[in-house]
């Protein structure tokens, strides 16, 4: 199986219903599926986060936060560190790397047209502003990302989750996330919305539908859409996940 993480699953689904906010260290665990191109990964994430001034879970509160998340399945494993600082718990920023190594071909893409396999970074700044009222929640996010290889690799490459080629050289890429969603009552949620990647190599699809079931600490997703880049036709995609909050985090849940 391939091995993509799908960040932005967990990290929408997760951030989107009433707020609950602790100070101290945070754990979670989660896995996530994608049908097309085929991938599927475990990702831990540990952080620490403290809230600055206000109520904790309030909207007007703010907060810090630093975390580090781990990716594996096998062939593929990452780790990351990010720093993010929201002076309201519904606006805010974060910013880090990440280090990713890849020992298998994708069988979602023809790596003889990019390499598939070795070592890629990835740095990336984020700007994100989530609402809701009553019954309705909305995401919006936008990231500028920088990737780049070490100096002994120089072939072109394939970013595995928007199936874009980088650069050898080094490449950025900007990624935008809509989502829309209602909260049905405290364990349902039904949500659409669309990730939009692009590169200097062309751009990345995925319109979604979703729907989400939460209790306690266990959130599970079930949906699916299309996905189209520079190197897949547009094609059905089924999408699953599940995350398990072990101690939660400072931000908006």
């Amino acid at each position: 199986m391939d091995v993509i993480w799908l960040k932005w699953v967990p990290v929408i689904v997760g951030l989107l219903s009433s707020s609950v906010a602790l100070a101290g260290t945070d754990l979670s665990i989660g896995g996530s599926y994608r049908s097309y191109p085929l991938s599927g990964v475990i990702e831990p994430t540990i952080g620490y986060g403290v809230v600055a001034y206000g109520t904790e879970g309030a909207p007007f509160s703010g907060y810090v936060r630093a975390a580090l998340d781990g990716a594996t399945a096998g062939s593929y494993n990452s780790g990351q560190a990010k720093l993010e600082i929201f002076p309201l718990a519904f606006i805010g920023a974060r910013a880090g790397g990440e280090s990713i190594q890849n020992d298998k071909d994708y069988s979602g893409y023809d790596c003889t047209l990019a390499g598939c396999k070795g070592r890629y970074y990835r740095t990336f700044v984020e700007s994100e502003l989530s609402l809701g009222y009553g019954g309705v929640f909305f995401q919006g996010k936008w990231r500028r990302e920088r990737w780049t290889q070490p100096k002994e690799q120089t072939a072109d490459y394939i970013e595995p989750t928007s199936g874009l080629v980088m650069s050898g050289t080094g490449e950025s890429q900007t990624v935008y996330q809509g989502v829309l969603g209602y909260k049905i009552d405290d364990s349902w949620a039904v949500l659409g919305g669309l990730r939009y990647a692009a590169g200097d190599s062309g751009i990345a699809q995925l319109p979604f539908g979703m729907i989400r079931w939460r209790s306690g600490g266990l959130t599970v997703g079930l949906g699916g859409g299309t996905f189209k880049s520079e190197l897949k036709k547009r094609e059905a995609t089924a999408i699953a996940y599940v995350i398990w909050d072990i101690w939660p985090s400072v931000a908006i849940k």
